[in-house]
């Protein structure tokens, strides 16, 4: 945020927002409308999932408890909800100012699909084989092709950062939450 002469607080560009007005100007750095609709599409997908995740949680008991298997979803889905109005309306203000400045937006390039294109397809492989593999291993693959598609520079870390993620994440929906995510035949 930036303050305008007459007092008003305004939202700065995002490329401002990453490294500064001054730096992203002496960097050549001329996203803003790319980035600004990229992050009112994220805004909207997150508040569709929020939705879903909210319907979904809204089938699920605690059975009696104050704490159970619903409690997981319902937190989940709120955040997921908030997020993704919260990007939904800082895109559209960005993408407001970048049309009022008339900053022309590079085109999407065909490596950019290709990411997204990738990223889809991990996800439904993760969807698919995640009942056969169970959560850990087919998280860990899941996080580690995010990463390397997204730009990881060592694999090898990226696969194992996925791992310890995974894993975290098993045991905390398993041993703490009491939810139990698919296990494989070598129960994890």
């Amino acid at each position: 945020m930036s303050e305008t002469p007459h007092g008003r607080r305004t939202s700065l560009n995002v490329r401002g927002d990453l490294v500064g007005h001054d730096e992203a100007e002496e960097l050549e750095l001329d996203d803003d409308r790319t980035t600004a609709l990229a992050t009112t599409v994220l805004g909207g997908v997150l508040l569709l999932l929020g939705i879903a995740t909210l319907t979904q949680a809204s089938r699920l008991s605690n059975n009696g408890n104050t704490v159970g298997p619903a409690t997981a979803p319902w937190v989940v889905g709120a955040l997921l909800l908030l997020v993704g109005v919260l990007m939904a309306l800082r895109g559209r203000r960005e993408l407001a100012t970048a049309a009022r400045e008339h900053t022309p937006g590079h085109q999407t390039e065909v490596q950019d699909w290709k990411r997204l294109g990738i990223l889809l397809a991990a996800l439904v492989v993760f969807a698919v084989v995640n009942t056969y593999l169970g959560y850990v291993l087919s998280a860990t693959v899941l996080f580690g092709v995010t990463a390397v598609v997204l730009g990881a520079v060592s694999r090898g870390k990226a696969f194992a950062y996925g791992f310890i993620v995974a894993a975290a994440v098993y045991l905390l929906f398993d041993v703490l939450i009491g939810i139990t995510l698919p296990a494989a035949v070598w129960g994890f």
